[in-house]
């Protein structure tokens, strides 16, 4: 799962009322590329901000569909005139983004008044709904989990994860999934919250399923909400929001792209300098404290910590290292081999087909 996109500089708007961004009468394009010129070109487009568009799906380095939030008819013909000269054909694939949001929260405000646990999954939470959650698994299973703070993001939230332990402080190999880098990735929050749900409550149930071997083997930790305040804002001020809230010097923008932020090989292939993109990749490496927090939990627990899976939407990628160079990491055929088998896994439940590689070979 990927995503990747501009931010819209113009063509919201805010009621004073309830300060919430608006997108009425904004448009999703889905346009076909055919060539690698032709993506070279949508991807020219995606770092322009005079055109203010917002890519949901990206350009990649070979042909294909790219997603594109247009503000208005008119600005919708505007571009799509430009990529008619390009020969990439386009069609509406969501009439108005606004219409959506509003189904969404109706949704939410029907389903929040019977939210139970048999119910959660039912729809979307609040960040303090999640965290509550897992802590409910943890006081259900209080020999098998354990929820704890990571760290406190810029606004002062808790950035909360839950660790399964069979052994707890044994030593045992452990593997980190999270979700809600980027805030307006709902879905993220709930599957890896449901894995949490699932490892604790398929524990030795004896039903055929892999949980008591995952868990007898390694130690699981899941922070279902790492982006707190961008996630929180997405709920009460702009559902399209991606980034974090930290204020940038200087610039009516704010907030740092995370996924972009971090200090290995920070500011190379991938990320913007433009404090208005939504892939800014921040004034220096591991400028959020978000990012700060989650890096130094991972470097002091090097030695056991095995593996790490960052989920994201949306597209239907599973990747791998690198995403700053196209050279092949030294366990390149290992990772190639759980990335093939993973998506062999969802075709053979789900019959969704992803595409798998390294980052920078599948869409940089």
């Amino acid at each position: 799962m990927k995503f990747s996109s501009v931010l819209l500089a113009t063509g919201v708007a805010a009621t004073e009322a309830t300060q919430r961004v608006t997108y009425n009468a904004h448009q999703v394009i889905r346009c076909e590329a055919t060539t690698k010129n032709q993506m070279d070109q949508l991807q020219v487009m995606s770092e322009d901000p005079a055109l203010d568009l917002d890519f949901w799906m990206e350009p990649r380095k070979s042909a294909g569909a790219v997603d594109i939030m247009t503000t208005s008819v008119g600005h919708r013909a505007m571009i799509e005139d430009k990529l008619k000269a390009m020969d990439i054909p386009c069609r509406v694939m969501i009439e108005d983004v606004q219409t959506l949001i509003d189904l969404e929260k109706s949704r939410y405000d029907e389903s929040s008044k019977k939210v139970g646990e048999d119910s959660y999954f039912d729809d979307y939470r609040t960040w303090p709904e999640v965290h509550a959650y897992i802590e409910g698994l943890a006081a259900k299973f209080p020999d098998l989990a354990n929820v704890w703070q990571v760290g406190t993001t810029y606004e002062g939230r808790p950035m909360k994860a839950i660790t399964l332990s069979t052994k707890p402080n044994s030593g045992k190999p452990a593997l980190w999934f999270d979700g809600g880098l980027h805030a307006r990735e709902w879905i993220t929050v709930p599957t890896v919250t449901y894995v949490a749900d699932r490892l604790l409550n398929e524990y030795n149930s004896g039903s055929g399923n892999n949980s008591t071997q995952l868990l007898d083997d390694f130690d699981v930790i899941i922070c279902p909400i790492l982006n707190v305040d961008g996630f929180d804002y997405t709920w009460n001020g702009d559902r399209m929001w991606r980034k974090t809230r930290t204020p940038n010097k200087g610039s009516p923008c704010d907030g740092t792209d995370p996924n972009r932020n971090w200090n290995f090989h920070w500011g190379e292939a991938g990320t913007s300098t433009q404090k208005c993109s939504d892939s800014y990749q921040g004034p220096s490496a591991a400028s959020e404290v978000e990012v700060q927090a989650v890096q130094s939990y991972i470097c002091e627990h090097k030695d056991t910590i095995k593996g790490y899976v960052n989920f994201h939407a949306y597209s239907q990628l599973w990747m791998s290292n690198w995403g700053y160079t196209e050279m092949l990491p030294a366990d390149y055929d290992d990772q190639n081999a759980l990335s093939a088998a993973a998506v062999a896994a969802i075709k053979g439940v789900h019959g969704k087909t992803y595409d798998y590689g390294p980052i920078a070979t599948t869409i940089y």
